[in-house]
């Protein structure tokens, strides 16, 4: 009889040390499995982030490209205005006096022979960018954006530069080299001597140069402020995602 409740003792403590070690070993797995979520939500989140990281650093180096061709426009743009308003005087005291202003006639007969202007609108930023996940995840209309911008207004602007060669190719070839022009280390009463002889010429060739600069600045003028409002909304995509 003593021995029959002495077995059913130990089986009773035999059964509570088995829950025992039941319940630790599920804590145990427990433990584990949180541990190991754990691990793949930081995973997850380092991924997330080098990736997010990479995508402002794509946005960073596209807004770099930006302001240079921004920078590089406005500098046109002066230009532009500067050989506008010298041609101007230049065309009105003509018109005025039927004579030749020495004012301006070095600067506009040199301005008149460039025809190497050339604009580039390739871009291996946007060619990268263009090409990578970071085009899936932005906005349709950050995308139609950039790509208006790097293919549409940028082409245009390479259009005009390309006329405005063709335009001073012209007047150096019938105008320039056949009447001497193009070395400018003369007098200017002389060269004002040698183009007063062709004075008609010489306005009709440098309002047509004038006109392809107009169209050139009024490209610029077009081009700065859209550059401004893309730049613009790139910084507010990349800080607000």
């Amino acid at each position: 009889m003593i021995k029959f409740f002495r077995k059913i003792r130990q089986n009773v403590l035999f059964e509570g040390k088995t829950e025992k070690y039941l319940k630790y070993a599920i804590g145990e797995i427990i433990l584990v499995v949180i541990g190991i979520l754990i691990a793949l939500q930081i995973n997850n989140w380092n991924e997330n982030r080098k990736e997010s990281n990479k995508e402002d650093l794509l946005i960073d180096v596209l807004i770099t490209d930006l302001q240079s061709k921004k920078a590089e426009f406005t500098s046109d743009l002066a230009i532009g205005k500067s050989i506008i308003r010298n041609s101007d005087v230049s065309i009105n005291y003509w018109k005025k006096s039927s004579d030749i202003d020495t004012l301006n006639l070095k600067y506009l007969l040199k301005y008149l022979a460039e025809d190497e202007w050339f604009f580039n609108e390739n871009s291996p930023v946007y060619a990268t960018i263009a090409g990578s996940e970071l085009w899936k995840q932005l906005p349709d209309s950050l995308n139609r954006q950039i790509d208006n911008m790097y293919r549409i207004q940028f082409g245009l602007i390479k259009s005009a530069f390309a006329k405005q060669s063709e335009y001073a190719l012209n007047g150096k070839l019938n105008f320039l080299a056949p009447n001497h022009l193009l070395n400018l280390n003369e007098s200017t009463l002389n060269l004002q001597r040698i183009v007063a002889e062709n004075d008609e010429d010489f306005i009709v060739f440098l309002e047509l140069f004038k006109s392809g600069v107009i169209r050139l600045t009024s490209k610029f003028e077009t081009t700065i402020p859209s550059i401004d409002r893309l730049i613009e909304n790139l910084e507010f995509y990349k800080n607000d995602k």
